[in-house]
């Protein structure tokens, strides 16, 4: 089953679903015992012509791949200012998506983020903020199409003040 958000609605307010034919028949009204689906945008033309050109004109097959190699490469970036740095911080995500763990040794599945420690976490969101950036407080960032460079650039600028005004709290 895949779900569908956003982009397919133009940035407006907007979901959608699909699967196999097995999953989807139990959708069909003209079934009897048929699951229904209502939605305060279904059918919604203007919605639908938003994610048309959102998705042929706007966010093209390669602006996702440039963005996600931008959000790839910045990820990257980050884990190496941490490493220069020896913080317990990792940035982790795909694409255009991360989230930054204050997280010691390896994350290879959900249940290592439950290491986090929370207060660092907080530390570092309330930080961000005083700097002028604003993410989730969880940590995750999902980087949109009009953040570039100059962005980037202050979200290191930020994250280095973080780990040298924070660097007792982050040593071991």
């Amino acid at each position: 089953m895949k779900t569908l958000g956003k982009y397919v609605g133009g940035g407006m307010s907007f979901g959608a679903f699909g699967g196999g034919a097995e999953i989807m028949r139990q959708f069909d009204p003209s079934m009897p015992n048929a699951l229904p689906h209502a939605g305060t945008f279904n059918n919604n033309t203007l919605t639908m012509s938003a994610g048309l050109v959102a998705l042929t004109e706007i966010y093209t097959p390669e602006r996702c791949h440039s963005h996600n190699a931008f959000g790839d490469a910045l990820r990257h970036e980050l884990n190496n200012l941490f490493m220069r740095y020896q913080a317990p911080i990792q940035a982790k995500g795909f694409g255009s998506m991360l989230t930054i763990h204050p997280v010691a040794g390896d994350i290879g599945q959900p249940e290592d983020v439950e290491r986090a420690d929370r207060r660092l976490r907080r530390l570092l969101y309330l930080d961000l903020l005083d700097e002028g950036i604003y993410i989730a407080e969880r940590g995750f960032i999902a980087l949109s199409l009009e953040i570039a460079g100059s962005e980037s650039a202050k979200l290191r600028a930020a994250l280095q003040n973080f780990l040298i005004r924070r660097r007792a709290v982050l040593l071991p």
